[in-house]
């Protein structure tokens, strides 16, 4: 067996060679029906039959008693695990039962023209897809090449593993190398895609990093992420339902490549138009109106906060500064557009929105997770819009909000917080700023992000400086953007370098920042 993650499992319990997966028996039988098929004129149909039989005659078969008359349940999915107690199949019977399902599948069938190639080296011309439909390696989850290895060594072929789009120890391959090898397949995808025309993309990772190495590599392509929608599997197996790195629904992303000409009118035209320009087109690609079991649900994307993420990532990945801040972003969202349900809308969607939630019984808002200091924020808007409250009585609710902060985020004191974003009245409440003192807060807010960085920057240019343990992501993002701004490349990476690589990959901006910043250093 190679040496690999997934391929070394069974040392410990003495098998470390692809002869001790199989029985003798089925060994010799077989080695008999490879020598049998190769020996006719149509050797490839036979060859067809015997390598689909060739998982059902490994010691990975299970026997589990406790499923009765179904006891023999087959191997472990997307493992090479050997049980405790295995089942030895006949393999003459499997050929038989192998040979007249695939037969019975082949009458009648028209081949269409197809290829298998790398989705890194495509044949294809240029705009010419209609469509892409792509279900791809999704980090650590799989380990294909090394899965393959026992049909591979009865073939006497093996799998070229160094463009492997997975997280791999044994092979060095990171998340960021990972993320690497994903953008250049998304890359040909964009490519070969007609403008205008739509990518959806099947995704199953329960990990922050491998979610946002996704993300980021079809935005790097060009992409433009639309929705993000879950789908309910009928029938989950094992690892669905109890690995770790699995999840029990599977996320399409659905994203478009713009019409033709509308890139280049975002790079050369007025910046504060094609902001506008930019979130119009976007809002069209956006469903209006999520309807399951008579419930209206909110529309993630049509949020401003997310429709600002999108904005800022096609900015960066073109290189180019961004054109507008957040105060001012969301200032000139309400008053060109509708907003309904903390969505925006055109005025046409808006009216459509309304009609097709009032026939629907409820409305299921999105749900606040606090994860980092931004969360944080938008959280005590929530509670202070409409009911402005004393200190004492925001920090409960506030200390079990924030229970699920990323490991080496810090987060400011409460205080601190409310400080810096929100306006404190003379009977000790607090309330959220107006426009005008928004802007107030926003410019103190920056300053002190700004100083922190600098701070951070300080630290690491010290003779034989080590990597900083604890980080505020909002002074990161803050002072990314304005390293940005500067085209001061190296500063991003240098500290992208010392800071946990759990914040830097599981932070779509900051990950954003970086990535696109080491191509330019």
């Amino acid at each position: 067996m190679p040496q690999g993650d997934e391929s070394r499992r069974n040392d410990r319990i003495g098998i470390e060679n692809v002869h001790q997966f199989y029985t003798r028996r089925n060994l010799y039988t077989i080695s008999k029906l490879f020598e049998v098929a190769k020996s006719y004129s149509d050797a490839h149909k036979l060859m067809f039959v015997v390598t689909s039989i060739l998982p059902k005659l490994t010691n990975m078969n299970r026997y589990m008693p406790q499923h009765g008359s179904r006891a023999v349940v087959g191997p472990m999915a997307n493992t090479l695990y050997i049980p405790p107690m295995f089942v030895e199949n006949n393999s003459l019977d499997q050929y038989t039962f192998q040979k007249k399902k695939i037969a019975k599948a082949f009458v009648g069938l028209n081949y269409s023209p197809g290829s298998i190639h790398s989705a890194t080296k495509n044949i294809i011309k240029n705009n010419s897809v209609d469509y892409v439909f792509t279900d791809p390696p999704f980090g650590a989850n799989i380990m294909y090449s090394e899965l393959n290895f026992l049909s591979e060594s009865w073939l006497r072929v093996k799998t070229n593993n160094k463009k492997e789009a997975i997280q791999n120890k044994t092979q060095g391959k990171s998340t960021l190398d990972y993320q690497n090898l994903m953008t250049e397949g998304f890359n040909e995808y964009y490519r070969i895609l007609k403008p205008g025309h739509w990518m959806t993309v099947e995704f199953s990772n329960t990990s922050a990093a491998v979610w946002n190495a996704i993300q980021n590599s079809i935005q790097r392509a060009g992409f433009i992420i639309s929705s993000v929608t879950a789908i309910d599997n009928t029938r989950g197996g094992l690892h669905a339902m109890l690995g770790p790195t699995a999840v029990k629904q599977n996320l399409i992303i659905s994203c478009y490549k713009a019409e033709e000409g509308f890139v280049e009118k975002m790079v050369n035209g007025n910046s504060e138009l094609t902001v506008w320009e930019f979130v119009e087109t976007h809002l069209n690609h956006i469903p209006i109106h999520l309807k399951q079991n008579n419930q209206t649900f909110a529309v993630l994307e049509r949020n401003p906060k997310v429709i600002l993420d999108r904005l800022i990532s096609f900015f960066i990945v073109r290189g180019l500064p961004i054109p507008i801040d957040a105060r001012d972003f969301h200032e000139g969202l309400k008053q060109r557009f509708v907003e309904i349900d903390e969505m925006f809308f055109t005025k046409e969607q808006a009216a459509e929105y309304d009609e097709k939630k009032s026939k629907t019984q409820n409305f299921i808002q999105l749900s606040l997770i606090v994860t980092n200091e931004s969360d944080a924020i938008e959280w005590l808007k929530d509670k202070l819009r409409k009911d402005p409250k004393k200190y004492q009585d925001i920090m409960p609710e506030f200390r079990i909000a924030t229970q699920s902060l990323r490991k080496g985020d810090t987060l400011p004191e409460l205080q601190d917080i409310l400080n810096e974003n929100f306006i404190q009245e003379s009977d000790g409440k607090w309330r959220t700023p107006d426009p005008n003192e928004a802007k107030d807060r926003d410019a103190l807010r920056n300053k002190v992000l700004l100083k922190e960085f600098n701070g951070y920057i300080a630290v690491i240019s010290q003779p034989k400086a080590k990597k900083l343990k604890e980080v505020r992501v909002e002074a990161l993002r803050a002072g990314f953007k304005s390293c940005w701004e500067q085209k001061n490349f190296k500063t991003i990476v240098t500290l992208g370098d010392m800071i946990p690589q759990s914040i830097l990959l599981e932070d779509e901006q900051l990950l954003m920042y970086y990535d696109i910043a080491k191509d330019r250093v």
